[in-house]
């Protein structure tokens, strides 16, 4: 989801991690859900890309821990 907002946005990864102020690596481990985003780097994107952060971070899996 978060590519298909970026491409929207016509932005380049390279373009949203300069904008962000983070490795363009990191932020394609992000957009690949290979890597999580701390909460202020979830702001920035938002920001940047104007989304709300539940359209475009949302957990593909939940895991049940038993107690």
């Amino acid at each position: 989801m978060l590519r298909k907002v970026r491409e929207t946005r016509g932005l380049t990864q390279k373009e949203v991690a300069l904008a962000i102020g983070i490795p363009q690596s990191s932020y394609c481990l992000i957009e690949h859900g290979k890597r999580p985003a701390d909460w202020r780097v979830v702001q920035k994107i938002c920001g940047l890309l104007e989304v709300q952060q539940e359209e475009i971070f949302l957990p593909r899996r939940f895991t049940v821990r038993k107690v």
